[in-house]
């Protein structure tokens, strides 16, 4: 027998999965396209709309969940709340902003702005335990969180704590009022621990 006699049908069904494959990718992607385009278009009619905006979000996040813009539509709402008076749940939606992304690895800006946000409302809570909680896995610290920690010991008495944490804000900070507002949380860090 000869090779064609012999593979013919293994041949044909290779050359059947290859074709598959290549229109499964293709529609996989075009799919994945489109679905980005939609999510992109319906966050931008969430930015702008000036009423229904809530509507507009709580549809988005039904839609659409896993999108970085699902995120940000998060924080907006968060940040709505807040504004509104309703701190309980703008805290609600940061801590979910940064539990959907906790698997992200390294520096992550969003969860990043998320604890910021969520460390503020905290401490105007006077919850300084929960705003140590906040930071407490976090490795790459910014000068604000550095800062929103120092305040958080400060708080509990902690008051050598609270003097570190302060000079690492210190530390890593490159605009001169923070600079300048955090020496004066140090100088009363030192009045304070004087008496």
């Amino acid at each position: 027998l000869n090779f064609w006699q012999r593979y013919k049908y293994l041949l044909v069904a290779a050359l059947i999965i290859i074709a598959l494959s290549i229109v499964g990718r293709d529609y996989f992607q075009n799919t994945s396209l489109e679905n980005s385009l939609n999510s992109a278009s319906l966050y931008q009619e969430y930015i702008e709309a000036e009423s229904n905006q809530s509507d507009l979000g709580e549809s988005f996040l039904q839609k659409y969940p896993d999108s970085v813009y699902s995120d940000f539509v998060l924080l907006n709402e968060a940040k709505k709340n807040y504004l509104e008076g309703k701190p309980v749940i703008a805290a609600d939606l940061l801590k979910s902003v940064i539990q959907s992304r906790e698997s992200s690895d390294g520096y992550d800006p969003i969860i990043a702005a998320a604890q910021t946000r969520l460390a503020k409302i905290y401490l105007e809570q006077e919850n300084y335990e929960d705003v140590l909680a906040v930071f407490k896995f976090n490795d790459e610290m910014t000068s604000t969180m550095h800062e929103l920690q120092g305040d958080a010991y400060n708080g509990l008495k902690k008051f050598s704590l609270a003097k570190t944490s302060f000079m690492l804000a210190l530390q890593n900070s490159a605009n001169q009022t923070a600079r300048a507002i955090i020496n004066m949380k140090i100088s009363d860090l030192e009045i304070e621990d004087v008496e």
